[in-house]
């Protein structure tokens, strides 16, 4: 099939828009590749504050990098994030696309390299999980054997 001439390929960017490389994985990770992205966190997970400090070591560790945020976010939960982002000087973009998903599952914040980084995990749960808290230490039994020989 021979190449199409520029004035067709002009015309059928103008109709149906231009073409992206994997458009499924720029929409699920905010406009971005999976391969730049050092973090991504739910929208449940924005809106959890807990999650701030895992949030600060990481743009922290990553001084270069820049955050997208899902701008179906409430504004009140991603004020914490854009305050952080400033006071690092980061560089923010706030996504609203219609594309960008709301649900709780659904991605709302990304911290991205502009070069592929490859990084695994980037899922915040698994990346910096929960701390349990301390088991107190429980007094060791002392058997029969360690009493008689005065242990």
């Amino acid at each position: 099939m021979a190449e199409k001439s520029q004035m067709e390929q002009h015309l059928q960017n103008s109709v149906y828009g231009t073409p992206q490389i994997n458009p499924d994985e720029q929409r699920h990770y905010l406009g971005t590749f999976r391969e730049r992205v050092s973090l991504a966190m739910t929208i449940a997970e924005v809106t959890d504050r807990d999650n701030l400090d895992s949030f600060i070591t990481e743009i922290s560790a990553h001084p270069d990098y820049q955050v997208i945020l899902n701008g179906h976010v409430d504004q009140a939960d991603l004020a914490p994030y854009l305050k952080l982002a400033s006071q690092h000087n980061l560089k923010f973009t706030i996504r609203q696309d219609t594309i960008y998903g709301v649900n709780d599952s659904d991605l709302g914040l990304v911290v991205a390299s502009d070069h592929a980084i490859d990084q695994s995990p980037i899922a915040l749960s698994k990346k910096y999980p929960p701390k349990s808290p301390a088991e107190p230490e429980r007094p060791t039994k002392k058997g029969w054997l360690d009493k008689l020989l005065g242990h």
